[in-house]
């Protein structure tokens, strides 16, 4: 099986390659038609998997009911110098859910003594147990298996919340039946972002709605990973893969790899049972957040190809890393194709109008068929254009992780700013510089219409319309950014 994954990784990069020999121009620039058209291929395997995802998403069901189980829980929460309002909130939230079915405890590695305190002292009044480490070994991972270690064999399960996600009251409710099959390694849940008026906050929920929605149904059982918090772990299955991967930066997906590989199956909850998450409301938290998981992921690459994953469960995998390579790297490529040929350099050697033929009605059927997908949640068209927005504001960030993945430069770990946070355009920097670019090429393209041939008026205008195409969103996510961070944050619940 695991030779059947490498070649099916390989083949957006092979077929790329064989286009490319028919395309290309010169020597010089070849390199560059080979990444343009990976960049393609790899949307199409994409897009491939979201069919087959989407397919099994129409039938997904979760039972009404489910037997009473006498499984004791351990149920951590996580804190790294995060408000500690936020974290008692939360941990009262857990308390209330939990019941008498086991304990709280508060994974607690905080660097501020004052943090460090007040929390402690919270704990012991109302009946938590309060686990601090002076070492971060590992960061999050590291916390989580020391503590499991730490409680040795009195808990059956272990349930993970994040310091801003809190369960609902019928949480354990809902999810401790499932363990009744012994084959479910984990359980998952959604996590919910409260509303904000952060343009950025809106946009990383409606970011979260195909994920959540369709791509998580219909990976239910054969690939759902865990999402690092409104997760629940059988703890012998946990200590049969050697406890969370640490490391990486997203150990919940490498954890998720190494169960699936030993044919445990996860569930995935598609109900709000855990909420109050904060999102990312301003554009430097967003982009370290979304520059850590893109590493993680770029991260999972060597252990997916060493697996032996079956090749449904592989494909949904890999599809995250395409997903990764498209919105960081490939992205950038997408947008520099324009503005290299609009400054005069021909490096694709192929007929616009049989371009045209072939692409427009794949482009076009890919975006209704997005539509369709979507069709019966809140996202819409202000979910679109946001979701678009903001992964043109992202893709520097994710390119940047990418390089540092290739280098194996060491990232220092990042906890995701929660609520306000310090307000800087500075991160947008270079897309200003590619916004100028894009005005710049399309003003030029427009000099190139004069005088022009039938053929190379086609090849003008296909240019033209993508680097508008880019513009438009490049200059949305600008400005979705730049509101975002003008605007007084009021956040409430749903």
């Amino acid at each position: 099986m695991r030779a059947v994954n490498v070649a099916y990784f390989s083949m957006p990069f092979v077929t790329a390659l064989i286009i490319t020999y028919f395309t290309y121009t010169s020597l010089w620039t070849a390199w560059f038609d080979f990444l343009l058209w990976t960049s393609v291929t790899l949307g199409f395997f994409q897009f491939l998997t979201t069919l087959s995802q989407s397919r099994r998403a129409m039938s997904y069901s979760l039972p009404y009911t489910g037997k009473k189980l006498d499984l004791k829980v351990a149920a951590f929460v996580t804190a790294f110098n995060e408000d500690p309002e936020i974290v008692e909130r939360t941990l009262l939230s857990v308390k209330a859910a939990l019941g008498n079915r086991g304990d709280v405890i508060l994974l607690d590695d905080s660097t501020k003594p004052e943090i460090v305190a007040r929390l402690s002292e919270f704990c012991k009044k109302n009946g938590i147990m309060y686990f601090h480490r002076a070492n971060r070994r590992g960061f999050k991972a590291g916390a989580i298996n020391d503590a499991i270690k730490a409680i040795g064999d009195n808990y059956d399960l272990v349930a993970i919340f994040d310091a801003d996600q809190r369960p609902s009251k019928s949480f354990f409710d809902i999810v401790l039946p499932f363990f009744e099959d012994p084959k479910v390694a984990f359980v998952q849940v959604p996590q919910y972002y409260e509303k904000t008026k952060s343009l950025i906050g809106q946009g990383a929920r409606y970011q979260q709605e195909p994920f959540l929605r369709r791509v998580m149904r219909g990976r239910d059982s054969r690939s759902a990973f865990s999402l690092g918090s409104g997760t629940v772990y059988r703890i012998s299955v946990l200590k049969e893969v050697g406890l969370l991967e640490e490391k990486t930066v997203t150990e919940d997906i490498a954890t998720s790899v190494k169960i699936h590989e030993k044919g445990y199956v996860s569930k995935y909850v598609d109900l709000p049972l855990v909420w109050y998450g904060t999102p990312p409301t301003e554009v430097s938290a967003y982009i370290t957040q979304q520059s850590r998981w893109a590493l993680g992921g770029f991260q999972l690459l060597g252990t997916l190809l060493k697996s032996d994953l079956s090749f449904r469960t592989f494909m949904d995998y890999i599809s995250g890393i395409f997903y990764w390579l498209e919105v960081g790297p490939f992205t950038l490529v997408q947008v520099a194709a324009p503005i290299i040929f609009l400054f005069g350099i021909y490096f694709l050697k192929i007929n616009p109008v049989i371009y045209v033929s072939a692409y427009v009605p794949y482009f076009v059927f890919s975006l209704y068929y997005f539509y369709c997908l979507m069709k019966g949640t809140e996202y819409g068209v202000k979910g679109f254009l946001l979701h678009q927005a903001l992964e043109y504001v992202e893709f520097i960030g994710v390119t940047a992780s990418f390089f540092a993945w290739v280098l194996r430069r060491k990232v220092p770990f990042k906890v995701t700013a929660k609520g306000k946070s310090a307000k800087s355009l500075r991160p947008l920097i270079y897309h200003m510089i590619i916004l100028t670019l894009l005005v710049a090429s399309m003003t030029r393209g427009i000099f190139l219409i004069r005088g022009a041939t039938l053929l190379q008026l086609w090849s003008i205008g296909i240019n033209e319309f993508w680097a508008a195409w880019h513009y438009f969103f490049l200059i949305t996510g600008i400005y979705v950014s730049f509101v975002s961070m003008s605007e007084e944050e009021k956040s409430y619940v749903v």
